[in-house]
């Protein structure tokens, strides 16, 4: 039987089996590493792509009073998917802080789906520390 064709590498960088990254070999852990890959890079970080990313790290500096930055955080999130992904849908997210304990950190639950897979919603857990 053939091997499965790649169509991403893998997060965190790995070797794979044949000497090369370790590779995704499906549309929905591809659209899984690429999201969180946006995600976690902030504006400006990436060469030649100075609107690539998310500004999650930044908007932990915000007031941190109840619900003001969880709004944020969700536009955040939506708004890079919108622009730099179109291929995926984000359905909701949810921010869970700790504002006393650990203000400057959050944890996000994002709900997503690839538009042209049918029933393809996934949860991605992505932990954001300023």
């Amino acid at each position: 039987m053939a091997d499965p064709v790649p169509v991403g590498i893998k997060m965190p960088y790995g070797r794979g089996n044949q000497g090369f990254f370790e590779q995704t070999h499906s549309d929905m852990e591809r659209a899984l590493n690429n999201l969180k890959m946006l995600l976690m890079t902030a504006r400006g970080e990436r060469p030649m792509m100075p609107t690539y990313g998310s500004g999650l790290r930044e908007l932990l500096f915000e007031e941190n009073t109840e619900g003001l930055p969880d709004d944020l955080l969700e536009d955040a999130v939506k708004e890079a998917a919108e622009l730099w992904m179109p291929e995926v849908f984000i359905r909701s997210v949810i921010p869970e802080r700790d504002l006393v304990n650990n203000p400057s950190s959050v944890t996000l639950k994002i709900k997503f789906s690839v538009i042209n897979i049918p029933d393809s919603t996934q949860e991605l857990t992505l932990g954001v520390v300023a």
